[in-house]
């Protein structure tokens, strides 16, 4: 896991940021959901961290969960391998930041970043229909999409942990400095364990 740990790329990436008005049921919202038609949505809640599937501008949670986001939403990213909707409360108001990868180059600017993977917390896994459920003895638990985990059965799991796979972007200051000005999720899957 640890092989090619530093290896900087370059991607050409598209990046539009905005602020938003204090309510997230405006049009751009709805739009920008409707623009990543599959993907996985991850959001901090004041009260809870859920994941869940987004499908034709749709969002589904575990047990048909339904948020209200504009009253406690802290963050949310919307992703897939090649673009992320991140949406932040500042203030009064929400802000986003959309990024795109483009796969066969072309449109955006040319930009470095380095691939990184954080395994995350749980060893055990409980079936909950098109979710699964990820605990650990130390009391965290949340509920991911079964789609992460691939064709594996639950059975299989065992000896398995979550990774989640993000995209860090390196610019240089004026001074040629480099360091990282955004990061995104691309993906999680399924490795060995590695703990």
């Amino acid at each position: 896991m640890l092989n090619n740990i530093y290896e900087i790329g370059t991607i050409h990436s598209k990046l539009e940021s905005k602020d938003m008005d204090n309510k997230l049921n405006n049009d751009t919202f709805i739009q920008k959901i409707k623009e990543i038609d599959k993907g996985y949505i991850v959001c901090w809640l004041d009260y809870a961290v859920l994941f869940g599937i987004v499908q034709n501008g749709e969002i589904k949670f575990y047990n048909n969960e339904s948020p209200d986001f504009n009253r406690y939403l802290q963050k949310l990213r919307i992703f897939k391998e090649n673009e992320e909707l991140y949406i932040w409360r500042s203030g009064n108001k929400f802000k986003f930041r959309y990024r795109e990868d483009e796969v066969n180059g072309g449109e955006g600017d040319e930009v470095e970043y380095i691939d990184a993977k954080q395994i995350m917390y749980g060893s055990n896994f409980e079936d909950k229909d098109d979710f699964i459920e990820v605990s650990e003895k130390r009391g965290i638990r949340y509920i991911v999409p079964k789609e992460f985990i691939g064709n594996k059965s639950i059975e299989e799991l065992n000896n398995k942990t979550l990774v989640l796979h993000t995209r860090n972007y390196i610019s240089y200051n004026k001074i040629g400095q480099a360091g990282f000005v955004d990061s995104r999720f691309l993906k999680i899957s399924v490795i060995d364990n590695v703990r």
